[in-house]
């Protein structure tokens, strides 16, 4: 069985994934990562070079490689479920499970990040927090339709024991 891992940008989908795959012996796939190999370019620089519209074009190609992917974690980008019906996809072909930070912790993580975040990377703070906040009103209710939410707390270790244990139920 996949497992789709959900949300906003800086939600800890790529490390959680990483180290739920360890611990289960399953295959991890990040869609991110797997993007900036095949496209020989950061995400930042796809952005720059090609547009918004040409990386969505990409995350979803991306996306319908996991299908040869039995048992398997997949970090999701922060946008993919917002496009091209792409949650619909994952909770045809997996469980989807949403990462859900209180708005706060995430905002705060963004900031320190911001240069390699494209969507809010050229905006001054109270800019990013305004885009963070739009970005959220209009995401948060396609996260929310994934099988399964887990509330987060910012703390890895404790997000992960949460996460591993909704893994239990699955695998």
């Amino acid at each position: 069985m996949r497992i789709y891992l959900v949300g906003f940008m800086g939600s800890g989908k790529s490390t959680l994934a990483q180290r739920i795959a360890s611990a289960f012996q399953v295959s991890c796939f990040d869609t991110d990562h797997v993007i900036e190999a095949q496209a020989g370019m950061t995400i930042s620089e796809i952005f720059t070079s090609r547009g918004e519209e040409y990386f969505r074009h990409l995350e979803t190609d991306v996306l319908k490689q996991t299908a040869f992917y039995e048992k398997s974690i997949i970090a999701t980008g922060g946008g993919m479920p917002c496009f091209n019906d792409n949650m619909h996809w994952m909770k045809e072909k997996g469980i989807t499970m949403y990462l859900d930070w209180p708005e706060q912790i995430i905002t705060k993580q963004l900031l320190k990040e911001r240069a390699s975040r494209p969507l809010i990377a050229n905006l001054s703070d109270q800019d990013a927090k305004l885009k963070i906040k739009e970005l959220l009103q209009l995401r948060r209710p396609i996260y929310e339709q994934a099988a399964i939410t887990l509330e987060m707390q910012g703390d890895e270790d404790l997000d992960y024991k949460l996460l591993d244990k909704a893994c239990k139920y699955i695998w």
